[in-house]
């Protein structure tokens, strides 16, 4: 139990992940450091991206170095030849090609501006979730990206939403009443996109009324409140949902929908974890209602992550051991997590887990 309560900085789950934006990854290619392991980022010649392990099989030159030539991953050292399977198709003035000379790819796809990769196994076990106001619904939508770096696991970052109370105490976003509850069906989140694939899902749903204060004598609190809620309501709405390496929120303001969030995870090695993706708000037919809500999600977003990062930055999440009825869906959560984690391959060649 311990070990689905605690979260773990080696302890991550089976699932798609954010590599990197594709607008870094050009005609050469790109060293990374992903998963706790060195990795080599490239394009093949089709313009697909590749990940595969970043040392040759042959004597260990950097891959990261080499070039790319007529579509193949060509090592600096002596020439070898590799595909975007991790195949050796080429070795010059040897008609032979040893069986172990290949590289065990990690599956990736490219969507919404960055370069996705799978981590757990040789082959995906769901689809990578949509998010319909990036795609077909773009022109609806506007926004920007964020990029966060801390010390913290990629569990602790997703718990964020889950964990509503901190909403009141961290950010001072005080809601009476409040009703929080886990979601069981993937169709309740459909705002955010098409259903999350089986039990890669988990969601939840947050709706409380802020509380109001006079602005003469409590103006902070009165900005704060207003600002919570756009300046035009008093009943803040949070629909979210998610798999194992990222999640969607759709936020909502007496009912009306004003904002999504598409967030995922980077586990770069123990110790640094990023979190990446697009905070956008549904345009207004005024273009100046637009921007003001832009504005203000950029603060919220920015505002509360300088809140929560230092906090992950410090936090030893093995010493917490005590837990009140607020933390159900929390621990919920980790149990669902846990669960992904557990499908972990456990040969890390094929699951690109830290050796």
């Amino acid at each position: 139990m311990s070990d689905i309560l605690r979260p773990s900085a080696s302890d991550l789950a089976a699932s798609w992940y954010i590599a990197m934006p594709s607008n870094k990854l050009g005609a050469k290619p790109v060293p990374l450091q992903l998963f706790g392991r060195e990795v080599v980022a490239w394009r093949d010649g089709a313009g697909r991206p590749s990940l595969l392990p970043r040392y040759c099989p042959h004597q260990g030159a950097s891959l990261a170095v080499g070039k790319v030539v007529d579509g193949t991953l060509r090592c600096p050292f002596h020439g070898w030849r590799f595909d975007n399977t991790g195949a050796c198709v080429r070795i010059p003035v040897s008609a032979r090609i040893p069986s172990t000379a290949r590289l065990a790819p990690f599956p990736t796809e490219e969507r919404y501006g960055y370069v996705w990769a799978w981590y757990g196994g040789a082959e995906p076990i769901f689809p990578l979730p949509d998010f319909s106001a990036l795609d077909v619904d773009r022109d609806q939508y506007t926004g920007f990206r964020f990029d966060d770096s801390t010390a913290g696991t990629a569990r602790q970052l997703l718990e964020n939403a889950i964990d509503y109370f901190h909403f009141l105490t961290l950010h001072g976003l005080a809601m009476d009443p409040l009703e929080f509850r886990v979601l069981h069906d993937p169709e309740e989140a459909r705002d955010n996109g098409s259903p999350i694939h089986g039990d890669a899902f988990f969601g939840a749903w947050l709706d409380g009324r802020v509380q109001q204060y006079p602005l003469l004598k409590q103006p902070s609190q009165w900005l704060l409140a207003k600002a919570a809620t756009y300046f035009s309501g008093e009943n803040f709405q949070l629909l979210v949902d998610g798999w194992p390496g990222g999640q969607r929120y759709t936020g909502y303001i007496d009912g009306k929908e004003v904002y999504k969030v598409f967030l995922a995870i980077t586990p770069v090695r123990d110790g640094l974890t990023r979190q990446r993706g697009w905070a956008l708000v549904k345009k207004s037919h005024r273009r100046s209602r637009t921007l003001f809500d832009l504005m203000l999600l950029y603060g919220q977003s920015r505002g509360g992550t300088a809140q929560d990062i230092p906090i992950y930055n410090h936090t030893r999440a093995e010493e917490g051991r005590s837990y009140v009825r607020y933390d159900n869906g929390l621990l919920k959560y980790r149990k669902h997590y846990q669960s992904w984690v557990d499908r972990v391959d456990a040969d890390p060649i094929r699951s690109g887990a830290p050796s």
